[in-house]
């Protein structure tokens, strides 16, 4: 018989080591295989290979440095360096352990690079036990670290009689999901050309280069965020804008004891943030806490740059300005709410401050006359109705206008009633409740309007204390009657028996939310019931021709704004640029152009960087040991 042929495989074989051997397999910084032609008798291209030796040469150097570290320099008890008394020997031992703390993190990333990068075994960066000892110092360092700098910087706020910032160190909020509105985009961003493999008269240390590039990278995301939060340069605001923005600066800093340490060393904010010698984690650090200001900080830096000099209030010194410990408790100016808004571009945010109902309504007016548009991710001032914003601009501001049910529902019920099928028609009432300001003389004349409004039913209460008034005596949320044929529920009475009734506790609804269940009772709490005909569109609308009419006495929502605006505008706390075609402007709250905001700010243009994986692949320590 015929031998039966073999089938031959489809599948390519995969290609061996030896197909390779000439061709580079060191990945290059950004995680790429070089895949250039080797050296001769070399794994490795001509750069890659210099490179590997400057990696392994500075490696070495490091840990030459840190075997000859003079540890009679450093303080090892923690119980001592919570006893010692004197700043210079504090001081003396921090500049200590951050140079071995340095040297350590060195020689730990040196070898995870070399390691990621050329897989190579044949430089001697020690055994895995001795890397591991390594990383349990480095562990040892950082927390002898964070007990100097706690002592350096309690012996810094003794020396200020502000030993008071110790306890806001500790009860720090936790981070939320920045909600600012600036996204962290940089101007200057390009991808370097890959080198020549051959060309190795530039090669560095690509260790050197990865730490340098992180720490301009991160210097040019705290740049370009303050710049973000510039005044335009014509605004009247923009040098009390820059004073802000220090305030912040060192709002953030004088509660994390490492950078209050720090910033000891300048006399400026300027002086810190041009300061390129700083250490990567300190610009690390000092990103993390500009990035998750709490909104409440914000406040309070605004606070500190618009009270008197001759505030007695308990304050400490930070890089030239002072940090005081308490809100002065004075009314915030209406441009104030301008750098409120400029570094937190979120309505649900910045209300967190409000203190009171009139500070909502000036918030409100703000944001509706500068026509930020503030994104309004829980609460919002801006609702889908056609005449909301005169009721933002009159300080009628719910908290949400609910979605209801239609008006009327009829329904047919084939069960047997009375003996024959009959019909049902089920009403509800639409409802908006808001919290008035007490001091504006106003809310009292919309109340009187409403009460007056035989269309609507009203639950009033004037201030937490407040006896309630009602236009009824019972308000009915939904009712029911019911017929033998659809036209007898036309003349058919309201079945009490099926009627539900509004509690008096619905005023809570008015009081004005502030941050999830806060509210503010304090303030003239208005329910308006509408019983009748039409939708929701309609009631506000009824609620809106009321303070027009009968209110502000004005035509149209135009003239509201201009009656709202125009006193701001003669007190020059709300600027408006009359151009020489056109109708006048209200200048913008931020600077449009941010790289000009950029290069007005800092004198320069934004330095160049590296658009590169390279930022993210710099190793770190290995998981911390297990005890």
């Amino acid at each position: 018989m015929p031998s039966k042929k073999k089938e031959t495989s489809s599948k390519v074989p995969a290609p061996t080591v030896d197909e390779f051997a000439d061709l580079c397999a060191a990945l290059d910084a950004s995680g790429r295989l070089c895949n250039a032609k080797t050296k001769e008798a070399s794994r490795w291209c001509p750069r890659h290979d210099e490179e590997r030796i400057k990696l392994y040469i500075n490696y070495k150097a490091h840990h030459t440095a840190l075997d000859a570290f003079p540890e009679y320099s450093i303080c090892h008890s923690p119980g001592a360096i919570k006893g010692c008394t004197s700043l210079e020997t504090v001081r003396a031992w921090n500049t200590a352990l951050i140079t071995k703390y340095q040297l350590l993190k060195r020689c730990i990333s040196a070898r995870a690079y070399f390691t990621e990068r050329f897989f190579g075994n044949d430089m001697d960066f020690g055994h895995k036990t001795f890397w591991h000892s390594l990383v349990k110092q480095l562990y040892k360092i950082e927390a002898l670290l964070s007990d100097v700098e706690q002592r350096a910087c309690s012996l810094l706020l003794e020396a200020q009689n502000a030993l008071w910032v110790l306890e806001l160190q500790t009860d720090q909020p936790e981070a939320e999901k920045d909600c600012s509105g600036h996204d962290d985009g940089l101007f200057s961003v390009r991808t370097k050309p890959r080198p020549n493999p051959t060309d190795v008269a530039d090669v560095e240390d690509p260790l050197d280069v990865a730490l340098r590039e992180k720490c301009i990278l991160l210097w040019e995301k705290i740049k370009t965020r303050l710049s973000r939060y510039c005044a335009p340069a014509s605004s009247k605001f923009y040098k009390e804008r820059i004073d802000v923005i220090h305030a912040c600066v060192r709002r953030a800093i004088y509660t994390d004891a490492k950078l209050l340490v720090v910033a000891q060393n300048y006399k400026t904010v300027m002086a810190m943030l041009t300061d390129s010698t700083l250490d990567l984690q300190t610009v690390e650090k000092l990103w993390y806490a500009i990035r998750h200001l709490y909104v409440h900080e914000v406040r309070a830096a605004i606070d500190d740059v618009l009270r008197p000099h001759d505030d007695l209030g308990e304050f400490v010194t930070v890089l030239g300005g002072r940090v005081y410990k308490e809100l002065s408790g004075r009314s915030f100016p209406f441009h104030a709410w301008g750098h409120m808004t400029a570094l937190f571009m979120c309505y649900s945010c910045v209300r967190r401050v409000c203190k009171t109902v009139d500070e909502i309504v000036s918030l409100t007016r703000f944001v509706v006359l500068n026509m930020n548009g503030l994104s309004q991710s829980n609460l919002r001032y801006e609702f889908p109705y056609d005449g909301s914003k005169v009721l933002s601009l009159s300080g009628f501001i719910p908290n949400g206008i609910d979605t209801f049910p239609p008006r009327s529902v009829v329904s047919k019920c084939n069960c047997v009633y009375n003996g024959v099928p009959h019909w049902e028609e089920t009403s509800v009432t639409y409802v908006v409740c808001a919290g008035l300001s007490l001091t504006d003389p106003k809310s009292q004349v919309f109340v009187n309007a409403c009460l007056r409004d035989p269309t609507m039913m009203v639950l009033v209460r004037k201030g937490a204390g407040g006896r309630i008034i009602r236009s009824a005596e019972r308000i009915w949320a939904e009712r029911m009657r019911h017929a033998n044929t659809r036209a007898g529920l036309r003349t058919a009475t309201w079945d009490p028996a099926r009627t539900v009734y509004y509690q008096d506790s619905v005023l809570e609804e008015a009081w004005p939310k502030v941050y999830h269940e806060e509210a503010l009772e304090d303030c003239f709490q208005i329910a308006l019931f509408d019983g009748g005909q039409g939708s929701m569109a309609d009631l506000i609308a009824k609620i809106t021709s009321i303070w027009l009419d009968k209110v502000h006495d004005l035509p149209d929502q135009m003239a509201l704004f201009a009656d709202i605006a125009l006193p701001f505008v003669k007190s020059g706390e709300l600027e408006v640029d009359y151009r020489k075609r056109g109708a006048a402007i209200v200048v913008p709250n931020l600077e449009v152009d941010v790289l000009a905001a950029y290069k007005l700010i800092w004198g320069k243009a934004p330095a160049e960087l590296v658009d590169d994986d390279i930022l993210l692949r710099i190793p770190g320590p290995l998981p911390r040991p297990k005890k």
